[in-house]
């Protein structure tokens, strides 16, 4: 009996210091993200804000080859919601 709880101890304290160094780390990642730059041979894609609505679900900002674009990503996959036409 006195294993068990021992084990269940190990287990908490595991998670706490997962959680706990996610936390830490999320912030700094966020800005990375919205610096990303991807450069391809069609063109440039910048990705300019990140917006998390939900569990598993963001809105993301992007710029394609000088055209706005707002996508809706989820764990379903991506939308585009919005598309600039103008010139």
């Amino acid at each position: 009996m006195m294993d068990f709880f021992y084990s269940l101890l190990k287990v908490l304290l595991s998670l706490a210091i997962v959680v706990v160094l996610i936390l830490l780390v999320v912030p700094y990642l966020h800005p990375l993200l919205t610096k990303l730059s991807l450069k391809g041979k069609s063109g440039n894609v910048k990705v300019l804000s990140i917006v998390p609505l939900m569990r598993g679900a963001f809105l993301v900002e992007l710029e394609v080859k000088g055209v706005y674009m707002l996508i809706l990503v989820s764990e379903r996959g991506a939308d585009v919601v919005y598309k600039d036409l103008s010139p």
